[in-house]
Order: C-alpha cells, then structure tokens, then sequence
C-alpha cells in the first residue's frame, strides 16, 4: 500500500463494541452515538463510533520494502468480527454459550486487554526504567529512591516516545495473545444481564478486578487479579474468576449495576462511555485520568 492508501484511523476499541452502548441515529441517517464522559467527569460531549477511541497509525506496521501496511489492523478487525458474532449469539440471541463463541470471546477481550494505549504506555515506561536504572546513569537514578521501596516511577510520555514503542508493543501483543486466551477460557463464567439498569463501558473496557488485601506491590495482569469484568453490551456484562464451578446466567440488580459501572469507571484511561438516553453516573465516584506507573524495588 502507499502512504495514501494505507488506513490511518485506528480505533483502540473497536466500533462493534461501542454500538452496544450507543444511541442509532434515527432514519438510519448517521452512524451511532455515545456520551463521552472525560474523567473526572468535568467534561461530557457526543461522540460518534467512528471517532470515538481513534488514534491515527497506532497499529500501523511496514512492509519489508519500507512502505505502510495495514496488515495488523486487518488481523485485529478478523478477530473483532469473530468475538462481535459471538456476543450477538450471547447477548441478542441468549443463545447458551458454545465451546466456538466462548473462544472467541475469550481472543476479542484478550486482545482488546493488550492493545490499548495503556498498555502501550506501561510498556514504554518499563523500557525507559530499565535502561535508566541498567545504563551509564544507574547511581544518579537510584538516588532519586533511597531505600529499598517500594518506589513509583512515572514520566510523562510524549507523541515521539509512544511511537518509539508501537513496534514493541505490538511484538508484545503477538508474544502475549495465546496465553491470555487459555487464561480467560479456563475462568469460570458468569454472565449478568439487566433488565431495566444499564452499564457503561470506557476507553479500556476490560477490567482488571483488584486483589483484596493484596500488597501495594502486587501488579495486575490476566493472571494476577480477583476477577476480570467485561461490558458486553448496555444490558450484559461478563464476570470470569478463577473459583471453580459452572458458568452461569443471572439476572442483575440496581445494586450489581452500580458495582459494576464503578469498576469499569475505575479501570478506564481516560474516558467512559454511556448511551445518550441513559445515566448510569448517578452516584458514583469518578477519578483523576488514569496515569501508568511502574513500581519496583531496589535490590542493591
């Protein structure tokens, strides 16, 4: 393809999961539209689904002659229609969950777990912290955290810097992908739907539920957390926890929804979504922008 060609919107989450949660335009004029609540909730605007969560080139990769290629893209969009077929049987249909549909759902959240901005930014600050700490300026860095710690490093991320690290974070999103199936395929499964309460979803739509009790210093990852939450539609969300037992249906209540909408608010980046009609806000706590940090220890 050339620089022409090539694709250079890239939705960090896809359109079929934000329709789920949007108003369609009436007369079929129009593509669907969110409410886009920035947090800490100062700011809420209409947003269309193709704009919404768009970054220009984020998946962008190159051929081996050096020209721009929308070859991951297209790998992604396989595996967003595959997972979008697979709620439609779940949600629309209440079709009991097949063996087909439950991979696929497992592959879309995986996947989209891996390939947001965020994981991009703690990826890059990873890099940055290893090879200030592990190059020729080691003391003067460690200076800045006596003791053994815990310590946080944090460091504002440029454009440039972001794009230094697409390559590495797509390597990782290929190297990390498999695992992180067999992972959310062997959880137990809840699925809840609700009636008349609705839910949100957000700029990082799967979330990672936190350990209770756990240290400070314990990361969350696929494998490491007290349960993973995904929205699955307005009316619908996904529960996988490690517990043994059966997947299971239930019926949600104003109490579970507010649960839930809570901890979708405090996983997001940086935005939530909600459809237009709904206000399912009310009441809850919604914080600062979401910054990456990196924690570590000193052993010397």
């Amino acid at each position: 393809m050339t620089k022409q060609q090539h694709k250079r919107s890239h939705h960090t989450v896809p359109r079929s999961h934000l329709t789920r949660f949007a108003r369609a335009q009436r007369a079929g004029r129009g593509h669907p539209q969110l409410t886009r609540v920035e947090l800490p909730g100062t700011k809420r605007d209409p947003v269309s689904v193709t704009s919404a969560t768009v970054v220009t080139d984020f998946y962008l990769t190159h051929t081996a002659g050096g020209d721009p290629s929308d070859a991951f893209e297209d790998q992604l969009s396989e595996v967003e229609a595959a997972g979008a077929a697979a709620v439609r049987h779940l949600v629309d249909d209440k079709a009991p969950l097949t063996q087909e549909d439950r991979e696929w759902i497992a592959a879309w959240a995986a996947l989209q777990h891996l390939r947001t901005p965020g994981q991009r930014e703690l990826l890059a600050l990873t890099a940055e912290l290893t090879g200030e700490i592990t190059g020729r300026a080691i003391g003067e860095e460690l200076q800045q955290f006596p003791g053994p710690g815990p310590h946080t490093y944090a460091r504002h991320l440029s454009r440039k810097d972001r794009e230094r690290h697409r390559a590495p974070h797509l390597q990782s999103m290929i190297d990390s992908f498999h695992a992180g199936v067999d992972t959310l395929v062997s959880r137990t499964w809840t699925v809840v739907f609700f009636e008349r309460r609705t839910l949100i979803t957000s700029d990082s739509p799967v979330t990672l539920l936190p350990i209770p009790g756990a240290d400070v210093r314990t990361p969350l990852s696929l494998t490491s957390n007290s349960g993973i939450l995904v929205p699955l539609d307005r009316r619908a969300a996904l529960l996988m926890d490690e517990g043994a037992g059966r997947d299971r249906v239930i019926a949600g209540t104003t109490q579970v929804s507010r649960r839930l909408n809570q901890e979708i608010v405090n996983g997001a980046r940086r935005c939530v979504f909600h459809h237009p009609d709904d206000d399912p806000l009310a009441g809850l706590v919604l914080p600062e922008p979401q910054e990456q940090r990196v924690m570590f220890e000193r052993v010397f």
